[in-house]
């Protein structure tokens, strides 16, 4: 019933689009009232779906026949002349492949420019067309040489190090890369710098430490056995040898001198009752045993005194005998009593009293005495450093270690200063350090200064060679071509009037970059102009024309 109200609806009511007509025809009279409905949703549904997929089928439409279109023309839109030929007839023929007019060429037109010189891979120096052994393949205005003094520094180069090398068979070298003008090349964003001489410097980068110096630091301890009475210096005092350090006060120090002067006062008396019997042998009076016993017993005495004073000696202190035995008793026991108390201002009435002295020059460093402190013989008590030069140790990399040799230049610049330090390598150790794999290299700087403290830490630099005059170009010239390093270098003639303004790739042996310029130890000359910044678009140009589908201008 619902159904049939809605038919009988007036026209101008809006209608839903299931209930619209599709035909005039009226629907057979023997159908039913109630399947017109079921007929239009069957019919609307066909209707929406041809709808919905239309504008994907379209778009896959569009995409395959571009894609047959791209296939047929080599992917190539189709030039402005295929679509106006009047203005096709207008412009010049180009050339695809070298990026200008195909009339001018000079890959494409052989005869438009001079023939381009073979080059010969030179075993030496490791370049093609070399121009240290052929300077008349450099482009120079003017003729050009290369000087003794740059044969001699590539010769220098090569042999010190392996430098990457190029491979002999390759064929860009020699290329020649061209521009339709100036103007193009300029919007290229091609630039160009002259090949210069520089100083420069290779050299080994390490890590450095400060230490001091072994041979000049010395452990300070006591002589003998005792307690610490007097400490006369602080740490930071600098000292001379033989300045007194510290005063021990040593029972066994007086034994020994008690000793000693009692082997003196027996010889003594063993050296007069001997010289008596001498003087009586030949009278008859002292039987001839006698003479023999008083003998005896003054080698005796002599020995005892030797031993006393060689108890001394062992401590390292100084005795002259021979001044002892030519004083009186109270000169004797004076020169005793001041043994080991020499240098002590002020000496106490004590026999015991020793002082402990500088062995070397130098800075006081450690102070472990305290005053009434018991110190044993061998304790250290002081440390004394002469700072006025100091040990840095470089951590080389184990594969640069053969590099470096005695008596190179080291330049060395501490963490935290502007001044740097320089020495020379004085010792290279054989180990490699199982953790690190690094091997020690040892040179000694001067610190009259003081500045480099010990344990610090800094950047050395150990150099390997130095040159004056080295040939350079910019680190933006230097370009690898797949089998070799190149720089593009401008004809000599580029600037004149009708000429083809052209590069040519060069094949050059790098050597240390620094401060954005490289070195050439081959390659180049003083004199020639290379390309600098864009130097990518030649690089990129030469690529194309080496990938073997050769000229596409139809010559």
């Amino acid at each position: 019933m619902s159904e049939a109200k809605v038919l009988e609806q007036p026209v101008t009511s809006p209608q839903p689009i299931s209930a619209i007509p599709l035909s005039r025809e009226q629907p057979p009279s023997d159908l039913p009232s109630d399947a017109l409905p079921t007929r239009l949703g069957i019919v609307d549904r066909a209707r929406g779906f041809v709808f919905g997929w239309m504008p994907s089928v379209l778009v896959v439409a569009v995409l395959a026949g571009m894609a047959w279109f791209g296939h047929q023309n080599d992917w190539k839109l189709p030039k402005f002349s295929s679509v106006a030929e009047d203005v096709a007839n207008a412009d010049p023929a180009w050339c695809d492949s070298h990026g200008v007019p195909e009339e001018a060429c000079i890959v494409c037109q052989p005869g438009l420019i001079e023939d381009a010189a073979e080059l010969t891979f030179c075993r030496e120096h490791g370049v093609h067309g070399c121009v240290l052994c052929h300077p008349r393949l450099a482009e120079t205005k003017q003729p050009t040489e290369p000087t003794t003094s740059d044969l001699a520094r590539a010769e220098r180069a090569l042999m010190l190090t392996h430098r990457k090398e190029n491979i002999a068979v390759s064929s860009t070298p020699g290329t020649r890369i061209q521009f339709a003008s100036l103007e193009a090349m300029t919007k290229a964003g091609v630039d160009v710098e002259p090949v210069e001489r520089r100083a420069i410097t290779e050299e080994i980068t390490a890590a450095g430490e400060i230490r001091y110096d072994e041979t000049k630091t010395a452990q300070v301890s006591p002589q003998i056995d005792g307690i610490v009475r007097r400490a006369m210096v602080q740490v930071g005092d600098w000292v001379k040898a033989g300045d007194v350090m510290a005063v021990i006060d040593s029972q066994e120090a007086g034994r020994l001198k008690t000793a000693l002067l009692s082997a003196l006062l027996y010889e003594q008396l063993k050296q007069d009752q001997h010289d008596r019997v001498a003087k009586l042998a030949p009278s008859g009076a002292i039987s001839g045993s006698r003479v023999m016993e008083a003998k005896t017993e003054l080698r005796q005495a002599n020995a005892n005194v030797e031993q006393a004073i060689r108890a001394f000696t062992n401590l390292g202190l100084h005795v002259d005998i021979e001044r002892l035995r030519g004083e009186d008793l109270a000169k004797a026991k004076a020169i005793i009593r001041s043994i080991g108390a020499d240098h002590i201002k002020d000496v106490e009435d004590s026999d015991n009293l020793v002082a402990v002295t500088a062995p070397i020059e130098g800075r006081v460093v450690d102070r472990l005495a305290t005053i009434g402190q018991v110190v044993d013989r061998g304790s250290n008590i002081f440390r004394i450093v002469d700072t006025r030069a100091v040990w840095l140790d470089l951590r080389v990399a184990a594969e640069q270690a053969s590099l470096v040799r005695i008596g190179q230049t080291v330049r060395y610049l501490p963490d935290g200063q502007t001044t740097t330090h320089e020495g020379r390598v004085s010792w290279i150790s054989t180990d490699v350090d199982p953790q690190t794999r690094t091997v020690r290299v040892r040179t000694e700087l001067s610190n009259t200064d003081e500045s480099l403290r010990n344990e610090s830490f800094g950047a050395g630099q150990i150099v390997l060679r130095e040159e004056s005059d080295a040939i350079v170009v910019p680190e933006s010239s230097l370009q690898w071509d797949g089998t070799g390093h190149v720089v593009f270098v401008r004809d000599a003639r580029f600037f004149e009037k009708n000429r083809p303004k052209f590069f040519v790739a060069r094949s050059v042996r790098p050597g240390v970059r620094r401060d954005k310029f490289v070195e050439i130890i081959a390659g180049v000359l003083p004199g020639e102009v290379v390309a600098s910044s864009g130097s990518d678009v030649l690089r990129a140009q030469l690529l194309k024309s080496n990938l073997g589908a050769g000229c596409t201008c139809g010559h």
